[in-house]
């Protein structure tokens, strides 16, 4: 028999402060080390998600204005591509949502808009939009329309470091 169970107690069990102590230091180096990927990770996302916002709402208005077969343009906000976008048809006063960025994307472009014909193809030549996060280190994406209204993308690194 055991010491203990002759004079009548029962073992403890638990973890003792020394135990509880390291576990809380080991917990908190690995946190430590965590927390600056997924930041990472978060401020890719962001940049993607606004990229594949953009992309959808340029589809979107290729698609309406060849089913509409009205000119239908997106454009920035009064303060830039960065302050967001919507949608305008040519028969209608209105704008449609406007659809607007993380605080922390930049959006880069000399595009005043772009007015897809009801041809799908654009009424100008196709140019380019890049979305950059404003930790320069995050790699951007280069959206490039072409003249037919085509859209594709692309990382970009060099365009948002400048």
């Amino acid at each position: 028999m055991k010491k203990a169970e002759i004079c009548g107690m029962r073992p403890e069990s638990g973890f003792t402060l020394l135990e509880l102590m390291i576990t809380l230091v080991v917990a908190a180096i690995i946190l430590g080390l965590a927390v600056p990927s997924f930041q990472r990770t978060i401020a890719r996302n962001a940049v993607k998600a606004t990229t594949q916002d953009l992309v959808a709402t340029l589809n979107a208005a290729r698609a309406q204005s060849m089913s509409s077969r009205t000119a239908v343009t997106v454009k920035p906000e009064s303060g830039g591509w960065g302050d967001g976008w919507s949608l305008e048809y040519q028969s209608s006063v209105e704008s449609d949502e406007i659809y607007v960025p993380s605080d922390k994307i930049l959006i880069k472009s000399d595009l005043a808009s772009l007015t897809f014909r009801p041809q799908g193809g654009l009424s100008a030549p196709g140019s380019s939009i890049i979305v950059c996060h404003t930790d320069t280190e995050i790699p951007g994406r280069k959206i490039t329309v072409t003249f037919l209204g085509r859209v594709n993308t692309e990382e970009d690194v060099a365009g948002c470091k400048s």
